[in-house]
């Protein structure tokens, strides 16, 4: 079995059109060789199921860093807390470390869709968060105290492109190695490929046998693409 692992912006989407065409020829060739692809990503479950239809993927997807695995069935396992046990207690631990955050939760859909550089409807979707809450940190040299007092309470701090995320899981290497051993147990051999571009996304690409780091100048779904080619080259695939 060949499972790749892909985070969504400035990876399979474009940072900033969310374009995604570019990713195609790749995703073509993996479709033939019947690999899984599998969303691994920040983003909401109401946001993947949204992306899987455009751009002609299905599930298992890893959604809200790891906070829960949607299924090949859309049955959903839920590997962290919900929402409204996250959100009072990182308000808490900022104001103890003396950080200024607005969450996802103060922020109505015409502020997610400017700081996104999305549409409404998608904007609505991104809102929809079941067992995470994003924050943009305004105070950025209260990290380290945020991250502390949030370790204190049970929570942990990562970072995507675009906000923090405070969690109650272990992020999205937490759901890549539950979903690995899950098909382990099922018998089957396993070459893995990861794509990421941010912190987050080091956790997961450590466990992969063929990691992709793309960054700076070479990011996107054009350098995804091209990426993902020659890795599959590398294998003879």
């Amino acid at each position: 079995m060949l499972a790749v692992f892909t985070d969504l912006d400035n990876c399979l989407l474009d940072h900033d059109t969310y374009e995604h065409a570019p990713a195609q020829p790749a995703l073509a060739r993996l479709r033939a060789l019947g690999a899984t692809v599998v969303c691994t990503t920040s983003k909401t479950r109401a946001e993947v199921e949204h992306w899987l239809r455009v751009i002609g993927l299905s599930h298992p997807s890893i959604v809200e860093n790891g906070g829960a695995v949607v299924l090949e069935d859309g049955a959903v396992e839920i590997l962290g807390r919900p929402r409204a046990a996250i959100t009072p207690v990182l308000r808490k631990a900022a104001a103890e470390a003396e950080a200024r955050i607005r969450c996802f939760a103060e922020m109505d859909a015409e502020e997610i869709a400017r700081r996104c550089n999305m549409g409404l409807e998608r904007a609505r979707l991104a809102a929809a968060r079941e067992c995470s809450e994003p924050f943009v940190l305004e105070s950025p040299d209260r990290e380290a105290a945020l991250r502390e007092a949030l370790e204190r309470r049970g929570l942990r701090l990562t970072r995507g492109g675009r906000f923090y995320h405070a969690l109650a899981h272990e992020g999205k290497h937490g759901a890549v190695r539950w979903l690995m051993e899950r098909w382990r147990r099922g018998g089957e051999g396993l070459v893995t490929i990861g794509i990421g571009d941010a912190p987050n996304d080091e956790g997961f690409l450590a466990l992969v046998d063929h990691p992709i780091r793309l960054g700076t100048g070479d990011s996107g779904p054009a350098a995804w693409n091209r990426r993902v080619q020659a890795v599959l080259d590398e294998l003879g695939l």
